[in-house]
């Protein structure tokens, strides 16, 4: 009773799950609140914008249409009203050209003025052409699309307006929006956000630093595209909208509104990352709260834990030991409680496993030493075959052997290279003896026989479950490292560790064992061979191992064996 009071303690003094829905109720309202605020200065800074949009375009609009206002305009002397016309000029640096027509949309001579001198023909033919396309049917102001100044870079926007009751003629006028652009290109919206205006038709009329020059087609950036489908088949309505537009790191907070004068969107936009920054910064915080929160909440539970987790350490040292295969170890705990109980359970346990360990160790050192010795009897099935390959299986197991533990194999994986190398030819008893003792070189066809030696080996020891690891010795020890060998055609370290060991331990005592069309080589000579082989047929890193292996032990050559002891 005293493990299960102890345990029920922890849990109601750890409130981890209600501190954590504490905190996930806490950052999901006060990130509500704060994309909110983010979105409503996103709507406050567009109507400043509005608002200032509407002074540049407001005030020279005001100085022309203050020609209206002279009484008796047409009736005037030309010099009284050209006066008028050099008057407005004068006053506003942001009219560039007045030009008078009639009722019949005729210019009237002398009453056409720029605010610049020698203004060339093509400026003059482009001011009347958006003029008079502006006169027709018209009853108020309007606007004709923005266009550049020939004379520079500045945008340049026609307006012109009926003068008279009943109408005695027009009056347009170009307007330089060099101020407004200025004005939207040095509008910063945080520390990368912008704000640009675009006309009816989603082109560029002036913008920051996000957008490019004037004219450039904006009605794929969100905010536009989606004003512009608000406006299909409606016309002098003001609109307004904040929100999110894009997604990934195209996603901004942008918000638009619309100038009712010209039709034009004037649109704020701001990463969102940049935009709910605030917002981010706010669930660190919480979450900060929330992990000390936690902290503490684990601090107090591992105090109240002390004399139960102490315990539990020598149960689970004791049960790795015994997972490692360290049976008979013991735990110490002197109480008399439930884990006292446990204490003793657990040291017969151990002291069992150790008498069952012991018994099953002697049964399988004799049931290793038959398998050991059928495999031998197997290869040697084979060497009988020929005199020449006496002996051949059991030096290239021993070989794999040496390699092996040069790179630090397990005494498992050696094992299994024993076995590997003394069975890695056994598919040639499914190879006639015509082909398998012939003394002179194998004809293509005879080749082709002898390659399936490897394939036949793995089928004949595939059923044998013991030597399921030795099966990719006997399968490919004749794979080669570029990938050319057989019978797969495996390439680098796709060929099994093993079967490129046994390949390399293979071809050496190719090499320094006497054959029918070949005497035994110089140890020199037969080194010399596999470095010519390295990194072609054989994996360089198994041949630098057994240079390190005759370094260390020499090697007498055919009929001998390399000194092998495998573990037990």
């Amino acid at each position: 009773m005293r493990l299960f009071k102890a345990i029920l303690l922890l849990m109601l003094v750890v409130g981890v799950v209600p501190t954590l829905m504490v905190g996930w109720l806490s950052v999901s309202h006060t990130r509500e609140l704060l994309v909110r605020d983010a979105q409503e200065l996103a709507q406050e800074r567009v109507k400043q914008l509005r608002l200032k949009a509407e002074i540049f375009l407001g005030e020279p609009t005001d100085a022309v249409l203050g020609l209206a206002r002279v009484p008796g305009f047409f009736g005037l002397p030309l010099e009284a009203q050209q006066t008028h016309l050099a008057s407005v000029l004068n006053q506003r640096r942001d009219v560039l050209a007045l030009t008078v027509f009639d009722a019949n949309r005729q210019r009237l001579p002398g009453l056409q003025a720029f605010s610049k001198h020698d203004v060339p023909p093509t400026a003059l033919a482009g001011h009347e052409e958006r003029a008079r396309a502006l006169l027709e049917n018209i009853e108020g102001v309007r606007y004709a699309d923005v266009v550049k100044d020939p004379q520079g870079s500045e945008p340049v926007l026609t307006l012109a307006f009926p003068l008279g009751e009943p109408v005695r003629g027009y009056i347009a006028a170009d307007l330089s929006l060099a101020d407004l652009r200025k004005m939207l290109e040095q509008e910063r919206v945080g520390s990368t956000g912008f704000a640009y205006l675009a006309d009816r038709h989603g082109h560029l009329v002036a913008g920051g630093g996000g957008v490019a020059g004037l004219g450039e087609d904006v009605a794929q950036r969100g905010p536009v595209a989606h004003l512009l489908k608000q406006l299909v088949g409606k016309s002098d309505m003001e609109l307004f909208h904040v929100g999110n537009f894009g997604e990934g790191r195209d996603a901004v907070v942008a918000a638009y509104t619309v100038l009712p004068e010209t039709g034009w969107a004037i649109v704020s936009e701001q990463p969102v990352e940049h935009a709910y920054r605030q917002v981010d910064t706010m669930e660190q915080r919480i979450l900060l709260g929330l992990g000390a929160a936690i902290l503490v909440a684990v601090v107090l539970a591992a105090l109240f834990s002390r004399n139960l987790t102490r315990p539990l350490k020598g149960f689970i040292s004791g049960a790795l030991e015994l997972a490692h295969g360290k049976f008979g170890v013991e735990v110490d705990i002197q109480q008399k409680n439930e884990l006292g109980e446990l204490a003793q359970t657990f040291n017969y346990m151990s002291k069992q496993l150790l008498a069952y360990d012991m018994e099953n160790r002697g049964l399988y050192e004799s049931l290793e030493k038959g398998y050991l010795e059928t495999i031998v009897a197997l290869a040697n099935s084979i060497d009988s075959k020929d005199a020449y390959t006496r002996g051949h299986s059991q030096r290239v197991g021993d070989v794999s052997v040496q390699i092996g533990r040069e790179l630090s194999l397990t005494e498992r994986e050696l094992r299994q290279l024993q076995y590997g190398g003394i069975l890695h030819d056994i598919g040639k008893i499914g190879i006639v003896e015509s082909i398998l003792c012939k003394q002179t070189k194998l004809t293509d066809q005879e080749m082709a026989i002898m390659r399936e030696h490897p394939a036949i080996g793995d089928a004949i020891i595939g059923p044998v479950s013991f030597l399921g690891a030795v099966r990719a010795c006997v399968r490919h020890h004749h794979e080669r490292w570029d990938g050319t060998g057989y019978p797969d055609k495996l390439k680098g370290e796709d060929i099994p560790l093993l079967a490129r060991i046994v390949a390399c331990a293979d071809t050496f005592d190719a090499c320094t064992s006497t054959r029918p069309y070949q005497k035994a080589m110089p140890l020199e000579k037969a080194m010399e061979i596999l470095d010519n082989l390295s990194g072609a047929q054989l994996d360089p890193k198994v041949v630098q191992a057994l240079k390190q292996v005759l370094a260390k032990q020499g090697v007498r050559l055919e009929g001998h064996r390399l000194p092998v002891k495998l573990a037990s």
